[in-house]
């Protein structure tokens, strides 16, 4: 599932059979979408939103690596006129995917030419586009996960570095033509503060006012610790030319917390809202710096101090109850915001949708909110492929000895992954290794798991703790060991060229000392873990 909200008033929605859906919020009750599109190739992954000549202009991109054009004529919220939206294709074109902004008629894309690591930056009109490369000391496998413009920059958001590129750069490399895309560098490179590794952040090309910062400055929501968090991008110089500013990056604030689970978090457009979709509440944040209390300590005078973790951290407006949430949980990632008019919408898991709307309530008071009562739920289809069972909480409940475990190949270490847990390699199953590897460490697959430790198999008597599983995993060719326990999970990068075939010599000759690169965490988004933990272990299948 995927939604969007447009002009407060116009809910875009995409369920797990592809159709596009607009709905009417303003709408007396909600029986039906006002318009429909069936031709997208797959799920909707970005979204672009323009002025046009006759009512606001759409692209839309799917993991398909395809992009749609509409035109709807969609009246702001509370405008009174007549109006009859429909969802008419206008233009389409392949090889794109993952949309994030555009500065006129070029249009920028974390994923094109089928490949999920090449961000580039295409011109509508001529189809020309050019390559946003890695920066010097880019880690590889890094996904661009956001970009944004501003004046003459083009600011480039990946897993573990910003990347700050020349507008000037882009036109010239598109002016010389040619289908065959051009690639630029970065003028201007470095990593977050404190080494953070971002999943899912969100730019915005004006920074909020409150962060009083200097002109030609953007902002960078990202997830952490619970928090939806903001760093700063800002130039320290003045200058006509981008390569003579030298811009900074600084952790700036918080814009909002959550309780329990977390299954979205969303900014507004300019940064003064953002919403939070945790496992029971849907909440409505007002970000700002927290007020600054003078406080006398020991004689020594007054200091500023923040105020304590408490309950009404993140300034939340609004909070709502979610009904049903002990047998229906939101769906990750399926949450929108309008800040202009305070409007929220959460998807869940059953397909029902939730509004939230926010006018007139000025206090934070839970109360219900309103589903699409008038369309057919489509649950997603991972949803029903959850395990029969899992390495942290049970066992292969089929006859097997410590003596006799399938395909060992040295001892304590068998590839029959597929034997054990058929689930583990099937690229549909939710918590599969595919999605386990794209989700949790944020790289693209193919992936497949090769080799397990089996003593992951038995539980040995009076063992308290339920024994840690080790793997070995083929990702397009690279090999990571991963570890899953009751609780934890952990996942290392091994050195370029060792294969599973070396592994299981190593593990032979009790060699496997320095085959792991341990100067590095690699990449881990554990909010998507926890989200399928909680999913498993409210609808897990019964034990076979």
């Amino acid at each position: 599932m995927w939604l969007h909200l447009v002009r407060g008033r116009w809910l875009l929605l995409q369920s797990s059979d592809y159709t596009l859906e607009l709905w009417d919020l303003d709408a007396a009750e909600y029986a039906y979408p006002v318009a429909t599109y069936a031709g997208l190739e797959g799920l909707v992954n970005g979204v672009l939103l323009a002025e046009g000549t006759s009512g606001v202009e759409i692209i839309l991109s799917t993991a398909m690596f395809r992009a749609y054009k509409f035109a709807p004529d969609l009246p702001y919220r509370q405008e009174v006129r007549a109006v009859s939206p429909d969802l008419t294709l206008l233009d389409s074109f392949h090889g794109y995917s993952s949309a994030k902004t555009r500065q006129g008629r070029l249009l920028a894309f974390a994923e094109s030419d089928g490949d999920p690591l090449r961000a580039c930056i295409m011109d509508e009109s001529t189809r020309y586009s050019v390559e946003l490369s890695f920066g010097a000391h880019v880690f590889e496998c890094q996904r661009t996960l956001d970009i944004c413009v501003r004046d003459d920059i083009f600011f480039v958001a990946r897993h573990r570095n910003l990347e700050l590129y020349m507008s000037n750069d882009v036109k010239c490399a598109l002016e010389m033509g040619g289908t065959t895309a051009r690639a630029i560098s970065p003028f201007q490179s470095f990593s977050y503060p404190a080494d953070l590794i971002l999943h899912s952040p969100q730019f915005h090309s004006t920074a909020p006012v409150y962060f009083d910062a200097p002109e030609g400055s953007v902002a960078l929501a990202h997830f952490v610790d619970d928090e939806w968090q903001a760093i700063l991008v800002s130039p320290q110089l003045r200058s006509s030319d981008p390569r003579h500013r030298d811009y900074e990056v600084q952790d700036v604030g918080t814009l909002g917390s959550g309780y329990g689970t977390i299954y979205g978090t969303r900014t507004g457009e300019n940064g003064y809202r953002s919403t939070v979709l945790c496992a029971h509440r849907l909440t409505l944040h007002y970000g700002r710096f927290w007020d600054i209390e003078p406080v006398l300590e020991n004689g020594e005078g007054l200091r500023s101090k923040l105020p304590q973790p408490g309950r009404d951290k993140g300034h939340i407006l609004v909070a709502w109850e979610m009904p049903d949430f002990e047998v229906d949980l939101p769906r990750p990632g399926c949450v929108a915001i309008d800040e202009a008019v305070g409007i929220c919408v959460a998807g869940m898991g059953s397909g029902r949708i939730w509004v939230g709307d926010a006018v007139p309530r000025a206090k934070p008071k839970p109360f219900e909110v309103a589903p699409l009562h008038g369309r057919t739920p489509h649950p997603d289809p991972r949803w029903p492929l959850l395990p029969p069972s899992y390495f942290w909480d049970t066992f292969y409940p089929g006859p097997l000895t410590q003596s006799d475990p399938v395909d060992e190949v040295v001892h304590g270490w068998s590839t029959a992954v597929d034997h054990y847990w058929p689930w583990r390699n099937d690229p549909k199953a939710y918590g599969g290794i595919l999605w386990f590897v794209e989700n949790f460490m944020g790289i693209p697959g193919p992936a497949r798991s090769c080799l397990f430790l089996a003593t992951a198999l038995f539980k040995t008597s009076g063992a308290s703790n339920l024994p840690t599983l080790v793997e070995f995993v083929d990702v397009n060719g690279r090999i990571f060991r991963i570890s899953t326990d009751v609780e934890w999970v952990t996942a290392t990068r091994l050195i370029d060229g060792i294969t599973i075939e070396d592994i299981i010599n190593r593990l032979k000759d009790n060699r496997m000392r320095g085959v792991t690169i341990i100067d590095q965490d690699w990449m881990s988004d554990y909010m998507v873990l926890y989200q399928h933990m909680k999913w498993y272990r409210m609808h897990k299948h019964p034990k076979s």
